[in-house]
């Protein structure tokens, strides 16, 4: 159950960052917005679901751990610093949703540089992240041979 929760989660992260790349399209400023936020908690989620693996490769990280793991470590560690430049600096520029109770300061040219800096540099941290897990994500979508697959789609 985990598993397709997890893989559910994972594919609705990748289409709304996707979507969110362009806030003037056909969706517009208020979703935009809105998705954002949400999208932030989806993350948030996404790691608490993989707390085991964070937990395991942070312990043993000063142990010996697999190269791999140690990547994704890190690259794991600059994506929640993307998420958090963008989610922060989405809140400072927001103009339909008021966050001007949090008294940010900075100008709002700052502010919109630090936003679409780190979410162009997020998305192609993510980018490699879903490289690095592609061999997952084409096991989940490859329903007829992963057996395991099917019986966790049936329960």
């Amino acid at each position: 159950m985990t598993k397709k929760i997890k893989f559910i989660l994972n594919v609705s992260l990748t289409a709304v960052m996707l979507l969110l790349m362009d806030p003037r399209s056909f969706y517009g400023l208020v979703f935009h917005e809105w998705a954002g936020l949400i999208i932030g908690l989806f993350f948030l989620l996404h790691k608490a679901l993989n707390w085991t693996w964070i937990k395991k490769v942070t312990m043993g990280f000063i142990r010996r751990c697999p190269r791999r793991a140690r990547l994704n470590y890190v690259l794991d560690i600059f994506l929640l610093m993307g998420m958090f430049l963008m989610i922060f600096s989405g809140i400072a520029i927001a103009k339909t949703i008021d966050f001007s109770w949090l008294n940010l300061g900075g100008s709002h040219m700052f502010w919109r540089v630090m936003h679409t800096s780190s979410s162009y540099i997020t998305l192609a941290l993510f980018g490699i992240h879903l490289g690095l897990h592609w061999k997952w994500v084409v096991q989940r979508f490859n329903f007829k041979k992963d057996k395991k697959w099917q019986k966790e789609l049936a329960s």
